[in-house]
């Protein structure tokens, strides 16, 4: 078994409690607002009834008819968090499915789960023999394929959101980071291994071709096994290197004070 540090899916978990909280707050202060809207149309309809001019019965209507306008808002953005809500809650059980398969790596691999960073949240990281892995989860269903510019296509559409592109930044910025961390260290080979950018999908069918993302690679959930440890290439670090990269991601993953440190096996070494 790897060494493991982190929790799968926290991240998005606290995100998706965040939006639930949200909701709730929203439809409280609106409900406070629509009581307080229609008791003051009440009490202009009983004023009218007493005999009093048109006035009342106008503003009364007006603020019905605000009320209406309100909740009309209130629920489409509710329905939006609800979406959210969901889509994050998805995203974590396809973090977890994916941990599964990278906890299962061999014990001379480091997985760490949900790492926050200055840059964005990464799913997983994976140092061992084969080199460095910052790895993206996606749980989408469907087809994925390549756009012909570097990006993805989910059931021959595009996403909102640029998912080479932001998890290609993340990698790079985590990469200086680590390169810092361990500059002084003597066990640290002389040219800097290259971080492989992986999108990870453990429920979508990938047609995306190697090449077709630009330098990160779209792997099926139950592949990560070949595409990681069973990598072509073969070792590229030392066992000392591996320790020394470890050892940095621990060193960025305890700043973020909820990270669960605890490591099924012993720390990184230091020298």
């Amino acid at each position: 078994m790897a060494k493991v540090l982190g929790e799968p899916g926290r991240y998005v978990t606290e995100q998706a409690i965040q939006k639930f909280r949200k909701g709730i707050m929203l439809l409280f202060v609106s409900g406070c607002i629509c009581a307080f809207l229609c008791g003051m149309a009440a009490c202009l309809t009983f004023s009218m009834r007493r005999g009093s001019s048109l006035i009342p019965a106008t503003v009364s209507a007006l603020l019905i008819l605000v009320v209406f306008w309100i909740w009309r808002i209130v629920d489409r953005m509710d329905a939006r968090y609800e979406k959210e809500r969901l889509s994050m809650r998805k995203g974590a059980i396809g973090e977890a499915a994916v941990a599964l398969i990278l906890d299962s790596f061999p014990n001379d691999y480091w997985v760490i789960h949900d790492l926050t960073t200055p840059s964005g949240n990464l799913d997983h990281v994976v140092v061992g023999p084969t080199g460095v892995f910052v790895i993206d989860t996606k749980n989408w269903t469907g087809v994925v394929s390549a756009d012909g510019h570097g990006e993805l296509l989910l059931n021959g559409k595009p996403r909102e959101k640029a998912a080479v592109k932001t998890l290609v930044g993340r990698t790079m910025a985590i990469r200086d980071k680590v390169l810092s961390l361990c500059a002084n260290d003597q066990t640290r080979q002389s040219e800097a291994p290259f971080f492989h950018s992986v999108l990870a999908f453990p429920s979508a069918q990938v047609t995306a071709n190697w090449g077709s993302t630009g330098v990160a690679d779209c792997v099926r959930g139950e592949k990560l096994w070949d595409y990681i440890v069973e990598d072509r290439k073969g070792r590229t670090l030392s066992t000392q290197q591996v320790d020394c990269y470890a050892k940095a991601f621990r060193a960025l993953a305890q700043m973020d004070a909820d990270f669960e440190v605890q490591v099924s096996d012993s720390p990184p070494r230091v020298d």
